[in-house]
């Protein structure tokens, strides 16, 4: 019996490891699998904030390029939009000798002209159509000039002084195409709602 109680010892002892065995391994087990669980959570985490990153530089960078299309395109527009208005003001202002007006504006740009060139003979060109205006407007201001009629325009002059050193064009064309320069800058201000 002896042997028998050992064997029952030796059995029961055997079972007690192994139970503390397979409790060791269960634990084992379950740390193995906690960390497990815990490091693909940070990898899920640290994957999605990566992911959260680019998708974030990729929007930005969509929102840079689309927000310049947009400018380019705005401008583009305002270009569009300011040429036509200076174009229509430019076929409004072929008919500016048929407007009743125009004797006054001649002389105007006359007067300017002569101010500008300041005394001493000089010359005028203009249209043959203005040349009549040209003589009636030089009497009625008290001023000689030599009239040349070799000039293509909607109205105005050119006023040159004789050696030809100061040439002051004062024509429609040439004072619309400085009226567009001096006012680009106001009408691109208007045009952007500044």
């Amino acid at each position: 019996m002896a042997y028998e109680n050992l064997l029952k010892s030796v059995d029961e002892s055997a079972q007690e490891r192994e139970r503390e065995l397979l409790e060791n391994a269960r634990v084992t087990v379950e740390s193995v699998k906690k960390k497990a669980r815990e490091q693909a959570e940070l990898i899920r985490q640290l994957q999605i904030s990566d992911a959260e990153k680019s998708a974030e530089v990729e929007k930005n960078k969509l929102m840079y390029l689309v927000k310049a299309e947009n400018k380019a395109q705005l401008i583009k527009i305002r270009e569009q939009l300011y040429s036509s208005a200076f174009n229509n003001a430019g076929l409004q202002l072929l008919h500016l000798r048929k407007d009743p007006e125009y004797p006054e504006i001649f002389k105007k740009l006359l007067v300017d002209a002569a101010g500008a060139l300041g005394a001493g003979t000089f010359r005028i060109q203009v249209d043959k159509r203005d040349e009549e205006l040209c003589r009636k407007t030089l009497a009625s201001v008290n001023l000689h000039a030599e009239i040349v009629p070799d000039l293509t325009s909607a109205g105005g002059l050119v006023a040159s002084l004789s050696d030809g050193s100061v040439i002051i064009s004062n024509t429609v064309e040439s004072r619309l195409e400085r009226a567009k320069e001096r006012k680009k800058l106001e009408i691109y201000s208007i045009l952007s709602g500044d």
